[in-house]
This record gives structure tokens, C-alpha cells and sequence, in this order.
């Protein structure tokens, strides 16, 4: 899977967890700044686990702070 399937996989998935603007889901954009609070990006963490069958560990959970973050991890967690 691509880095921009990652991408288009995850803004869906958020999209469908949370209204979030146009303007607000760029890969710099804080999750705050998106206004996705801890349960939000909770949530959304569970939809990814589900759509990509992968487990993301607590630490890997916390350290996304941007939606580029959370691309990135994603695509790592794919390729091992």
C-alpha cells in the first residue's frame, strides 16, 4: 500500500469519526488544532486498527500528534 492510499484511507476514516473542515486535515495540522480531543483520536485509533488489521502500541498512540504523524506511523506499522 502507497503512502497516499495510506493518506486517502486515514482522512476517510477520520472523516467518519469526526466533522473535521477541509482546511483542518492537512499532514502539519495538530489533531487540536482539528479539534480532535483524547476521545476522538481514541476512537479514530480503534477504526484504524480495524481498517488496517494492525495493533498500534500506547506509545506510538501518544506520539501522534499531526495527522502526518499518524500517516507515518500507520505506514510503518504496515511494513513490519
Amino acid at each position: 500500500m502507497t503512502r497516499a492510499e495510506v493518506e486517502e484511507k486515514l482522512i476517510a476514516i477520520v472523516r467518519k469519526e469526526k466533522d473535521v473542515p477541509d482546511d483542518k486535515l492537512s499532514l502539519e495540522t495538530p489533531l487540536a488544532d482539528a479539534g480532535i480531543d483524547s476521545l476522538d483520536a481514541l476512537t479514530i485509533l480503534f477504526a484504524i486498527e480495524e481498517e488496517f488489521h494492525i495493533s498500534i502500541p500506547d506509545d506510538r498512540a501518544r506520539a501522534m500528534k499531526t495527522f502526518g504523524d499518524m500517516v507515518d506511523s500507520i505506514e510503518m506499522l504496515l511494513k513490519t
